[in-house]
Order: C-alpha cells, then sequence, then structure tokens
C-alpha cells in the first residue's frame, strides 16, 4: 500500500526544532544511523560531563507524548513528518532516537574534514604528520603555549601499578615503581619503543583499570620538582582563546581518546599522541596531564623523560596490593 500523504498545515519542521530547544538546549548531535560513528569520532564525549551525552537521548514515540506537536498533529502524521526531517549531522531521515549534545568548547566546523585526512597520513605514512596542516597547527599551539606556561608543584599523590605475576615470587621494592628498562619498552600512548615513560594515574582504581583489571600493586607517590605539564583535561568554554579550544577539541577527539585494543606492533591510535609528545618535549614540557579512557573522571600523568624528571625527584610513600587481597 502506498503511504499516505498529509498536509503540514502548522510548519512541522520549525514546531519540532522548537520542541528540542526547549527539551534539550541542545542541538542533535546524532540520530540512530550516525550513533557509532559520532563516538568513534568523539569517544570522551560517552562519558564526559556526567554522562550528559547519554542522558540526552530520547526516543520519537516518547518525544511526541510529551512535546506540544500533539496539539497539532496525530501520531501517524507525526511518524510521516519526523521522517522528512533530516538528522544534521549525516542527513538520514530521524526515525526512532536522537541524541542532543553539545561539546563543551568551540569546535571549527571543518575538524572532521581534516581529520579524515590526518587519520590517512597517520595509518599511511606517519613519519610525514608534520607535512600536515593541521598537525602543524598542533605543533605551533603547543610550542606557543610552551613558552608561557610555568612549572608548578603536582600536590595531590599519584599512583603507579605494576601487573602481579602469580608465577614468579616478587619482593617488591621501590624501584619496580620506576621509569621501566629501556629494552623493555614498547610504543605507548605517548612514548616511543625504547624510550622510558612513567605512567602514573590519579587514583589506584584508574592503576587497576588501565591494566585490564588484572591483579597488580600500586604505589601512591609524590614528586617534588615542578613540573611543566601540558594540561590536556581543563575543559575550556566556547569562547576561549582558539589555541585552548583546539586541545579540548584534540582531547575528545578519537585522535588522542581512543582506545587502543590492537594486539602486535602495529599501533595506529597511538601515533597523533605519540607526535603531540614531541612537540610538548620540544616545547620544554615535562609531563602531559590527559583523561583516562579506561575510567571516567579520572586522568592520567605521563612523565616524558627520565632526563627532565629524575628518579631522585620520585618519592615512593608506600604500596599494597590491588584489588586488597
Amino acid at each position: 500500500m502506498p503511504e499516505v500523504e498529509y498536509e503540514d498545515k502548522y510548519w512541522f519542521e520549525e514546531l519540532f526544532y522548537r520542541d528540542v530547544e526547549s527539551w534539550m538546549s541542545a542541538d542533535i548531535a546524532c540520530c540512530d544511523h550516525c550513533y557509532d560513528d559520532f563516538l568513534a569520532s568523539w569517544p570522551l564525549a560517552y562519558g564526559a560531563e556526567d554522562a550528559k551525552f547519554q542522558c540526552n537521548s530520547i526516543d520519537m514515540d516518547s518525544f511526541y507524548s510529551g512535546s506540544r506537536l500533539q496539539d497539532c498533529y496525530t501520531k501517524d502524521e507525526f511518524d510521516y513528518f519526523i521522517k522528512k526531517i533530516e538528522c544534521p549531522r549525516c542527513g538520514s531521515p530521524l526515525k526512532y532516537n536522537i541524541w542532543c549534545y553539545e561539546l563543551p568548547f568551540m569546535v571549527d566546523p571543518e575538524f572532521e574534514q581534516h581529520a579524515v585526512e590526518l587519520d590517512r597520513v597517520r595509518k599511511e605514512t606517519p613519519f610525514l604528520l608534520l607535512t600536515n596542516p593541521f598537525a602543524q597547527k598542533v605543533h605551533t599551539a603547543i610550542c606557543e603555549l610552551g613558552s608561557t606556561y610555568t612549572p608548578e608543584i603536582v600536590l595531590a599523590p599519584l599512583f603507579r601499578a605494576r601487573a602481579i605475576d602469580p608465577k614468579v615470587k616478587t619482593e617488591w621494592l621501590a624501584t619496580e615503581f620506576s621509569y621501566p628498562p629501556k629494552e623493555y619498552v614498547g610504543e605507548g600512548r605517548y612514548n616511543h619503543a625504547g624510550l622510558p615513560a612513567l605512567y602514573l594515574a590519579s587514583d589506584a582504581q584508574t592503576c587497576f583499570y588501565e591494566l585490564r583489571n588484572v591483579d597488580c600493586m600500586i604505589a601512591k607517590l609524590t614528586i617534588t620538582q615542578p613540573l611543566k605539564i601540558l594540561d590536556l583535561t581543563r575543559e575550556y568554554g566556547r569562547d576561549e582563546e582558539e589555541h585552548e579550544s583546539l586541545f579540548s577539541t584534540l582531547a575528545y577527539s578519537a585522535f588522542m581518546s581512543a582506545r587502543q585494543d590492537e594486539t602486535g606492533w602495529h599501533k595506529p591510535m597511538y601515533v597523533f599522541t605519540r607526535f603531540v609528545r614531541d612537540c610538548a618535549l620540544q616545547a620544554g614540557f615535562d609531563a602531559i596531564k590527559y583523561h583516562s579512557t579506561r575510567s571516567n573522571s579520572s586522568f592520567n600523568i605521563v612523565l616524558l623523560s627520565d632526563n627532565s624528571v629524575p628518579l631522585e625527584s620520585i618519592v615512593i610513600e608506600e604500596w599494597s596490593n590491588y584489588p586488597t587481597l
């Protein structure tokens, strides 16, 4: 049977967006068709801001029953006209669910277009990353920030974890939590193979999650020397300066916050973060603070080099099993 056609007497699209705005105070971020693509591009959005993205989803039936549209349109008319409205992200007809959300910073409208080209470069020719205009912009921004930041003492304690091998009886010493020997260092999120870095977390539970929930020994430590830290966790406002908005964009994007689930030597998700590491070192930063991809509302700090932050500046206070045995 052919679909019944209805006459739109009340400007359905205008009334629909009026109610979206009154309900959500945000624009439509994605629909069922592009939901996976949105989170692939912005993985940090899923859990950030107390899971605001997840809380701002609604199915079309519930939207209709709670909106003023039911005063003007029957349910059949609503189902007909809603399919005439396109998702602002992917252009697909709206059908079942929408997610209303706005990233908490100003995003370059061409960022995702830049991301496609940058993704190709990092996968095919990673050593040519700096030939990409967007990568050049990031390099310039980090260098300019490096000239304005001053070292500060990290007041709160940090945590470092080591996995427990049940087959090996280990007498744990403070040295077990220091920089790893370079011959055992593989590619990490913020280090190159063979170049030791020290990854620390804001709390013991985050350490546990970062080690993929295996039994571990976790040390509590403090750093005595002031550190110049590139902070990628700060949520800048939508009216902040260009460079600061750029780092918020990067932090939320897949370039910085995608999980690395591949096995083996090839780790393309780490190419851009290691590029940021090189830029930060060149700009005089000692460490990078970044969101944990394994635990919401927590962070990690990586000390980029034992040359800039020597072992003498790291004081191990105590260590214990986690989870507690």
